[in-house]
């Protein structure tokens, strides 16, 4: 978090009495901007929508939610800010055991309601500082994490990073018994893009097609760059024909760009090989084998096109226009919204597909388009189909 210079730290006074909320407010107000709760339920809420806070400064017994249950509410807390901010509670000078319970719970510090406004105030400065040094140290380490992650020209997740998010995903996949696939992308005649127009514009065609890929995958998806010009995507959930789909749109979205560079336009397009667990491996290394294998199939089969079947398979190169999809394939594609790449086989599919209108409902966990698909077989049958 970072303070907006000249501004006061932020501090959340919990207590249910008003007088000490406005006596500790009072001794505050010249260095900190003091935010009062009346219990802890109010100063949860606070914490939780406000940034800014930096301290908490509590009361142990209060109605609703008392000290300790805000403490140790915000020790679960999912959110870093929130879980690592200091708290000073205020106590009696002698109770001891709601001091033990307190530090127990993850309490910082004790005042007394007795101490006096330099105590008060000393105590807040160091805990402030260090919550500063803590919060900044975070920070750095996230930024590493994401320089020893990232690929530093696209932006994308690099090969390392991965094959770590690669293997969790497959392991998921495989426990589940679901499918998963592997992509591996390559920009078509790359080197003559460097050769004609030079490097800047070699890495500005390589910013885009990054840009393009992200725009065009799932959630769940996620691309990487992991070569020169190479790229790959991990889609869990997806079996073969979602799989065409995925690599089908890719490969439309890099064609369709209009790269322009110092007054040049560069064509762009990708070869892709898709491979998928189980049928062509059980291991991130066995289905990238694979994918890479079937992306030089495509390659050799004149680029600008995908494989999805190695040269033993009897497909080599697929046009995913003509491929029927199966009912739970085309669901899928619905939900998707991928109606178009239905049109062709909308027919076929009808009588399957009209029972499954009264499945479109808030319960069923198919969930249908349904004017949108009504629309589309309306649309056929006026031409002709039926």
């Amino acid at each position: 978090m970072n303070q907006i210079p000249g501004t006061k730290p932020l501090i959340l006074i919990v207590d249910d009495s008003p007088t000490i909320r406005l006596s500790l407010s009072r001794a505050l107000q010249d260095e900190f901007m003091p935010v009062e709760a009346v219990d802890g339920e109010q100063a949860w809420e606070f914490l939780n929508s406000d940034s800014r806070i930096e301290v908490v400064i509590t009361d142990l017994s209060m109605p609703k939610l008392d000290g300790l249950g805000l403490v140790k509410r915000m020790r679960d807390s999912v959110v870093t800010r929130v879980c690592n901010m200091p708290v000073i509670m205020v106590t009696g000078d002698d109770d001891t055991a709601a001091r033990e319970a307190a530090f127990k719970a993850g309490v910082n510090d004790f005042v007394a309601k007795t101490s006096d406004r330099v105590e008060l105030l000393a105590r807040l400065r160091a805990h402030r500082k260090l919550a500063v040094t803590l919060r900044e140290l975070e920070e750095s380490q996230r930024e590493l994490r994401e320089q020893a992650n990232t690929d530093p020209l696209t932006r994308l997740a690099n090969r390392r990073f991965f094959t770590q998010i690669a293997n969790k995903e497959l392991s998921l996949m495989r426990r589940q018994k679901e499918h998963y696939a592997v992509l591996m992308l390559d920009i078509d005649h790359f080197k003559n893009t460097n050769d004609s127009f030079g490097h800047p514009a070699g890495d500005h065609v390589l910013k885009q097609v990054a840009r393009v890929l992200s725009e065009n995958i799932r959630e769940e998806d996620t691309v990487a760059r992991v070569g020169g010009e190479e790229f790959v995507v991990s889609s869990p959930y997806t079996n073969r024909l979602a799989a065409i789909v995925l690599a089908e749109r890719l490969r439309k979205a890099v064609e369709a760009l209009d790269i322009q560079y110092e007054g040049n336009s560069i064509p762009v397009t990708i070869s892709i090989g898709i491979a998928m667990q189980p049928q062509d491996g059980d291991t991130l290394d066995a289905l990238l084998a694979a994918a890479d294998e079937r992306l030089y199939t495509a390659k050799n089969a004149g680029r600008n096109r995908f494989c999805a079947a190695s040269k033993h398979q009897t497909e080599q190169t697929v046009d995913a226009d003509k491929v029927c999809p199966k009912l739970d394939e085309a669901i899928t594609m619905i939900k998707h919204g991928n109606l178009q790449r239905l049109m062709p086989h909308m027919p076929k599919l009808l009588e399957e597909l009209i029972p499954l209108f009264e499945l479109a409902n808030e319960e069923s966990p198919v969930q249908i388009d349904v004017d949108e698909v009504r629309g589309a077989i309306i649309a056929l049958k006026a031409k002709g189909g039926n």
